[in-house]
Parts: C-alpha cells; structure tokens; sequence
C-alpha cells in the first residue's frame, strides 16, 4: 500500500492517528504485534495528545516508512502494509518533471492499493487559473511560467494516472484499490456534509471526478475524514474539550451508507481496511 498526496494535505497526521486507531483495537483492523520502528508515528501522535497538528514533514526529514503487520479482529487472517510517507512536495515535483525515482516506482509496483489525500482549506491547494482574466496581471508580476502554478486538480489527476500505470492487481485478479481521502472534513458545514465528498470533488476538483469515474484499472472508494473532530489550531473551546477528554474518542471516517447518507463512524482504520480487502 502507498500513501500519497500534494503538500499539506493531510499525510502526516493520519498516519500517526491510525497507528493509535490500530494499538486500541476497537476497529475493522487492529495491530499484530509492534512494528519494529515507530519513532516518528509516536513523534506525530505526541502532538496530537498534546492538542496540535503535527507540523508539515520537512523536505530534510527524509523518507519514514510506517510498517504494520494488521488483522481484522477474531479472525484468522493477516496483512503487512507498508506505508512510505513521502513528502508532498516530492511528489509535487515528480508531476511536474513526469518522472518518479526508481525507488518510488519499485514501490508503486509491489503495491496493489493506495492512499490518496487531499484537504479540505489547505493554504497550498491551487485553483485553476482564469486565463481570460489573469493571464495579463500575470505578465506585469513577472515570469508568466513561474507565477503560474501547477493546479492542485491537475497534480491529483496525474498522481492517479501514475497508480493506474504502477498498481499491481490484487491477489484474486481484482483491480488495485484506491481510497481518495478528504481531509478535514469538519470543516465543511452541515450542508456539504450531507452531499457528501464526492459531491466536493466533484465541484471542487471536476477534472480529478471525471478522471475517477472513467478509470478502468482502478477500484475507488470516497471517505471524509476528520482526524480528531474539530480544529485544534483555531477553535479554543473544541481544543479546550479535547485536551479534557483525551484523543480517545476523537476523530472519525465520513461514510456513505447503503441508503445514500454519509454518517460518521468513529474507526479510523476504514479506508485502509477497504484498499486491504479485510
């Protein structure tokens, strides 16, 4: 399993979060055993139990994998994830030069499900630009090519392109997994929660829905997610309460039910047991 998205959407704090998901053994996945290093995924859940997002992983920090072996639980079967947590803005640049080192894509290989992130609100989402009106005011700022960003729907549609190309089939012969991860889904109001993600992506990012809708060599599943169940950066009187209460409890999984509805449910462990299988 691969774990990918832009810069600032997300990565970082689930994988923290789900390792505590998975240590308290009350979701569709639980943990077999201690993996063998964990420094960094307790280092991101340190600053969740102490009220704060972990910072954004520093293009320094290095590649940190997260390997677990998982189970749902009472049941005899077993899976080892590997989960390469990558720096966004890694990935940002191989889109845009359309090349991946040699190690990335050995791992996109071996791989036969992945993760892909993408936040609600994020400072570095880039919309499109409307060339009619700003191609001009770009030109008095300056460089044209260098003031235009990449779009945040265009980064997303060739990450999914290069799953397409890399995936592995599962072991039945079944198209590789993919869950497509909308972070911070507290954010939205009562509204846009009920239209659910997909109905966001598809406003949000029309070109990314289209790309899903059409793929043939991919199963994809939509989740909301929202890490602790509030905002621990701007709303004190939600930290004040998390702080009082403990992590436990916080956070939860938008999904759609048989009749349409997308509901909370508090296992973290979902979108990863959909891309296992379990």
């Amino acid at each position: 399993m691969v774990l990918i998205g832009g810069p600032d959407s997300g990565k970082t704090n689930f994988i923290g979060r789900l390792w505590s998901a998975l240590d308290a053994r009350k979701g569709a996945l639980v943990a077999v055993g201690q993996p063998d290093d964990i420094r960094f995924v307790l280092d991101t859940a340190d600053h969740l139990f102490q009220g704060h997002f972990a910072p954004r992983t520093q293009l320094q920090d290095g590649r940190r994998d997260f390997e677990v072996t998982v189970a749902p639980p009472a049941e005899n079967a077993e899976a080892d994830i590997v989960i390469p947590d990558v720096h966004g803005e890694l990935w940002r640049k191989a889109v845009v030069s359309s090349e991946i080192p040699a190690e990335w894509m050995n791992e996109l290989e071996s791989a036969d499900g992945a993760l892909l992130f993408v936040r609600v609100g994020s400072d570095l989402n880039v919309r499109p630009l409307d060339w009619v009106v700003s191609r001009a005011l770009l030109q008095k700022a300056g460089n044209l090519e260098d003031q235009a960003k990449l779009p945040t729907q265009v980064m997303l549609c060739e990450m999914v392109r290069f799953l397409e190309l890399s995936l592995k089939k599962r072991p039945d012969g079944t198209n590789p997994r993919l869950s497509l991860v909308v972070s911070a889904w507290d954010a939205v109001d009562a509204g846009k929660f009920a239209q659910g993600p997909v109905a966001y992506i598809k406003r949000e990012y029309p070109m990314l829905a289209g790309k899903l809708a059409d793929t043939q060599k991919l199963d994809v599943k939509v989740f909301g997610l929202s890490i602790v169940g509030g905002d621990l950066t701007t709303d004190e009187a939600f930290r004040a309460e998390y702080l009082e209460a403990g992590m436990d409890g916080h956070g939860w999984v938008a999904m759609q039910e048989a009749r349409g509805e997308w509901q909370k449910n508090p296992d973290l462990t979902l979108p990863v047991a959909w891309v296992v299988g379990f």
